[in-house]
């Protein structure tokens, strides 16, 4: 069995947010109730009671509706897409257009989407959810 590709929030309204993926699968991180994985209908982001001031803040305008899109390709060969104006950073590098990881066998990654939120990738076994 080929192993999965797991994305868990490790920091912002997505900690503890967790997506795990099929080789071939694609992630779309963001703003918007439309990504797969949507800052807006997280929980943590949910139980504020100042969700629209939160929604004209700094903080919320550094992530695009659609930031970034993970494509899990093969567990040597996972693709960042930045789809975003604003920045994503890859253990805390700066990405333009696209980058591909193909180490995720020996250590993970860390993503970072707008100015809070952060995001961990691990390969996990098939049976690990």
């Amino acid at each position: 069995m080929v192993a999965r590709l797991r994305v868990t929030g490790v920091r912002g309204f997505l900690q503890d947010e967790r997506r795990t993926l099929d080789v071939g699968d694609e992630l779309s991180v963001g703003r918007s109730r439309d990504a797969d994985l949507s800052v807006r209908r997280a929980p943590r982001f949910l139980a504020r009671r100042d969700r629209d001031d939160l929604l004209a803040s700094e903080r919320m305008r550094s992530i695009s509706r659609i930031h970034v899109r993970i494509h899990y390709h093969a567990p040597d060969r996972v693709e960042i897409v930045d789809c975003s104006r604003n920045g994503t950073y890859v253990d805390r590098k700066r990405i333009d257009d696209a980058v591909e990881l193909t180490d995720l066998l020996l250590e993970p990654h860390e993503l970072t989407v707008g100015s809070s939120e952060k995001l961990r990738l691990e390969l996990v076994g098939p049976g690990d959810d």
